[in-house]
């Protein structure tokens, strides 16, 4: 009988046994699960961090570059500018001096009534307008980098270039003044002042913009690379829409009309300028 007991005991503390090991495997596999799981969900959020972390360096270093990018565009309107303007002065004065030394002998002697006569004046022409060309060529080619560097959509770019276009113009009349003996020509000058004075004043206001442009994208710089990356690049149709829509409008180096650029944008619906 008694045997039969400690048998029995046996068997049960063989089956508690093996019920307390597989209780305890269960619990050290859910524990490891658990772990498993925890450690997955650190190394997550370690990689999300490094990741914002990246996404943000590569923003602010994309925004430094579009900085200095724009700030290199900044420099180069304002110098383009200041030496547009010095050279129409340059030019102004010397056609003025030409105009005072052609009048003076005008009033003197009288207008030249023999061919040879005629050429003395067409040589004083000739020879200051060949002595100009080279600062004349580079004035054609200031004008052109500043209207490809502008923007026809905005009202300051706009008004700003077709200020200038009406300053080379009005050189312009003046070089064919020249040629035919019209030597009065205050209204040019007066012209060419008055759009250059307007030229500083766009300029200021278009160079304050782009440096309030630069100060919030350098703040910024997540939402301008997001603003980058949802501008889709331009397809056929849209380029050739915007040359249809802006060709007409935009003046010629070599006019010679000084209100052709205003005449103009009455035509395409524009606003005259100031």
């Amino acid at each position: 009988m008694s045997s039969i007991h400690t048998e029995g005991w046996a068997i049960i503390g063989s089956v508690a046994t093996a019920l307390w090991s597989i209780a305890g495997n269960v619990y050290l596999a859910r524990k490891s699960r658990s772990q498993v799981i925890e450690q997955a969900a650190n190394q997550f959020k370690q990689a999300a961090a490094s990741l914002d972390v990246q996404r943000t360096v590569t923003a602010r270093t994309a925004a430094t570059f579009i900085a200095d990018k724009r700030q290199a565009w900044i420099n180069d309107l304002r110098d383009d500018v200041s030496l547009y303007s010095a050279l129409t002065v340059e030019i102004l004065e010397g056609w003025k001096r030409v105009f005072s030394r052609l009048g003076n002998r005008l009033d003197e002697y009288g207008p030249p009534s023999a061919p040879r006569e005629l050429e003395v004046y067409n040589e004083d022409v000739r020879k200051f307008a060949e002595g100009i060309a080279e600062r004349d060529s580079l004035h054609v080619q200031l004008l052109t980098r500043i209207m490809l560097r502008l923007n026809g959509e905005e009202v300051t770019h706009r008004e700003l270039v077709e200020g200038l276009y009406r300053v080379r113009a009005s050189l312009r009349v003046i070089g064919i003044n020249a040629n035919n003996h019209e030597y009065a020509s205050q209204t040019f000058y007066d012209s060419i002042d008055h759009q250059l004075q307007l030229a500083q004043i766009y300029t200021k206001a278009i160079l304050k913009e782009e440096w309030q442009k630069l100060k919030r994208e350098v703040a910024a710089p997540e939402r301008l690379i997001a603003r980058i990356l949802a501008t889709s690049p331009p397809d056929d149709a849209e380029i050739e829409a915007f040359v249809q829509k802006t060709a007409p409008s935009v003046p010629s180096s070599f006019s010679s009309d000084p209100d052709r650029a205003n005449a103009r944008r009455h035509d395409t619906g524009g606003t005259p300028s100031a």
